[in-house]
C-alpha cells in the first residue's frame, strides 16, 4: 500500500517525533513557527490520519488539550506515523531501556517473564470497576472478547473517534489500571487489541 502523501511541515512533526525516544510531538520544531491556529490544523490532521495519537499527559511534558473524555493528554507519535518516516515501530520500543510502551497506545511486552509480571498488576487493577454502561465499560468489555476488537469496532462500541480510543486504551486501561492490552495483525480483520489474560503468561 502507498504511504499518504505528507506536507512539508507534517513531514518535519513525525520526523522530530520518530527521533525522540519518547515519540513525543510536542513541543514542535521551532523551525514551524508558533502560529498555535496553524499549528493545530496541522496536529489535528494528522490526528484523523492516525499518524499521531493521544495519551495522558505526563510530567514536565507539553499540554496538547484538557477534555472530560480523556483529562489532560499529549501527542505521540503512532506506529503508523513511525513507519511512514521507514522507523520500525519495535525497533524504536527497544531504545526505551525497560519500557514495554508502544507509541500507539498499546502495550505489549518482550518476554514471557515480564508479561506475567504486568498481570499481576492487572489482576489488582481489574477491583478499579468502571461503571455498568459508561462508554469506558463498552471498551472494556469489546476487548476482552477471545478475538479481540478492530479500532473501528471499538468506535462503533464507544461512539468515539479513532485518537480517543487508542488515548483510553493508553490511559484508563494500561496506565491507571495496568492492564495489559496485546496489538496484533489477524488474517482478513487487519489490527486487533485484546486485554491478555493471565493465561496468556503461562
Amino acid at each position: 500500500m502507498p504511504k499518504p502523501t505528507l506536507t512539508d511541515a507534517q513531514r518535519v512533526i513525525l520526523a522530530t517525533a520518530g527521533a525522540r525516544d519518547s515519540g513525543l510531538v510536542l513541543p514542535t520544531p521551532k523551525s514551524l513557527g508558533d502560529n498555535r491556529g496553524t499549528l493545530g490544523v496541522i496536529l489535528k490532521s494528522l490526528l484523523t490520519r492516525e499518524l499521531i495519537t493521544e495519551r495522558p499527559i505526563m510530567p514536565d511534558e507539553m499540554l496538547w488539550r484538557d477534555s472530560a473524555e480523556l483529562g489532560r493528554t499529549t501527542l505521540v507519535i503512532s506506529a503508523a506515523g513511525l513507519e511512514q518516516m521507514g522507523i520500525d515501530p519495535n525497533e524504536h520500543v527497544r531504545h526505551k531501556s525497560d519500557s514495554s510502551q508502544l507509541v500507539d497506545g498499546t502495550h505489549e511486552t518482550a518476554t514471557k517473564g515480564r508479561l506475567h509480571g504486568t498481570a499481576e498488576k492487572a489482576a489488582v487493577a481489574e477491583q478499579e470497576i468502571p461503571k455498568a454502561g459508561s462508554k469506558l465499560d463498552a471498551l472494556i468489555n469489546a476487548l476482552r472478547e477471545i478475538n479481540g476488537a478492530t479500532i473501528p469496532e471499538l468506535m462503533t462500541a464507544t461512539g468515539w473517534q479513532a485518537h480517543s480510543v487508542r488515548g483510553a486504551i493508553s490511559g484508563n486501561l494500561k496506565k491507571k489500571r495496568g492492564l495489559v492490552v496485546i496489538s496484533e495483525m489477524v488474517e482478513g480483520r487487519g489490527r486487533t487489541y485484546r486485554i491478555a489474560t493471565e493465561e496468556a503468561s503461562e
